[in-house]
């Protein structure tokens, strides 16, 4: 029985494709079970149609993003595209997901007076919960006075999660980058401030 028998058809076009891009060629057991299947010919076409759908997806992905940026509607923008090997569902399905993602990227990199004012709020909260939380790790394990400015990371990490539970949104959006690394100063002060003295 060989290795690869228990492996679907994807799962076989998966290995084949890694096989060829890391080591050159295909293991002889991966083809004996190619060949077992089905005829290599008819693999082979499997993975150049594959292929073309990919190439065609993504270039329905281009134009949707340009259609976006464009301030069309999904309703327009799925009227204007159009594609050979992909069906009217299918192509719905894609400008609605990619409608949704680039939506979704866009108010995630806005900055307004709001993400402003969450990011100062922010600031406070969370450089004040993780200096608590530095303190008592200090205390609890006293061999991290020692090491205090490693704790700089976890600190940062705990600042940025805080704060992007408060702003709603990732560290791709400049207020909340600045506002964890104002944080973590805030932090180094306060234990300067109230530790080291």
């Amino acid at each position: 029985m060989s290795f690869y028998s228990k492996f679907s058809e994807k799962d076989l076009i998966e290995s084949y494709k890694n096989q060829i891009d890391y080591q050159g060629k295909a293991s002889q057991d991966l083809l004996e079970e190619i060949s077992r299947r089905d005829s290599m010919e008819n693999f082979m076409l499997k993975i150049e149609n594959q292929k073309k759908l990919q190439d065609e997806r993504n270039r329905l992905i281009r134009e949707i993003h340009q259609h976006y940026m464009a301030k069309y509607s999904k309703q327009e923008c799925f009227s204007l595209i159009k594609s050979d090997l992909l069906s009217e569902k299918e192509i719905e399905e894609l400008v609605n997901i990619k409608y949704a993602h680039i939506h979704k990227n866009i108010e995630n990199l806005k900055v307004d007076s709001i993400t402003l004012l969450k990011a100062f709020y922010a600031i406070l909260t969370s450089s004040v919960i993780s200096f608590i939380l530095l303190i008592i790790a200090i205390y609890k394990m006293n061999f991290l006075v020692a090491f205090n400015f490693f704790l700089l990371i976890p600190v940062y990490i705990i600042n940025y999660w805080i704060i992007r539970m408060i702003v709603n949104k990732t560290r791709e959006n400049l207020a909340v980058f600045i506002a964890t690394f104002l944080a973590t100063l805030l932090d180094v002060l306060y234990f300067f401030l109230f530790v080291s003295a």
